[in-house]
């Protein structure tokens, strides 16, 4: 492993292309792909628009984004507390093991404990193996008595 300077910021519009990017990257290592309906457009609006619904952060080495994170604020009945819903990371598959999934976990940590938040959530693929590994590694609990459920709206 090497000794590299990861450099983690909040996206801006101007990261827009970028962002679709790595959500199109995602999509596909998750075999989603055929399944993405999002748009630059939507993202603009949704993501850096008067009032964005979520927030990107970017992990970068020599000013190059090699992963990202988008997560938002939700809220918790049980804890009376805030809470951050992480939707995605993804670190490109040349930069894996190097600590950068690690580092934008510390960074939204920080953030979770500097919004009085009391846990970050998020789904992992049951057949993503690397990443059960890594979550369980970072000190995550994998549930295994909660299904995720969906209404199409």
């Amino acid at each position: 492993m090497s000794n590299i300077n990861i450099q983690i910021r909040l996206a801006t519009v101007e990261d827009l292309e970028q962002v679709f990017s790595f959500i199109r990257q995602k999509a596909a290592f998750d075999g989603y792909l055929d399944e993405l309906q999002a748009t630059p457009q939507q993202l603009e609006t949704t993501l850096f628009g008067r009032s964005p619904l979520a927030r990107v952060l970017l992990a970068e080495v020599d000013n190059c984004a090699i992963a990202f994170a988008l997560f938002f604020y939700t809220y918790s009945s049980f804890l009376g507390k805030p809470s951050i819903w992480l939707d995605d990371l993804f670190v490109q598959p040349h930069m894996r093991g190097q600590r950068v999934g690690t580092a934008l976990l510390n960074y939204l940590s920080t953030l979770a404990s500097e919004n009085d938040c009391r846990r970050i959530e998020w789904t992992v693929n049951v057949n993503n193996d690397r990443g059960i590994e890594f979550y369980q590694k970072q000190g995550a609990q994998i549930l295994n008595n909660l299904r995720l459920c969906r209404l199409s709206c």
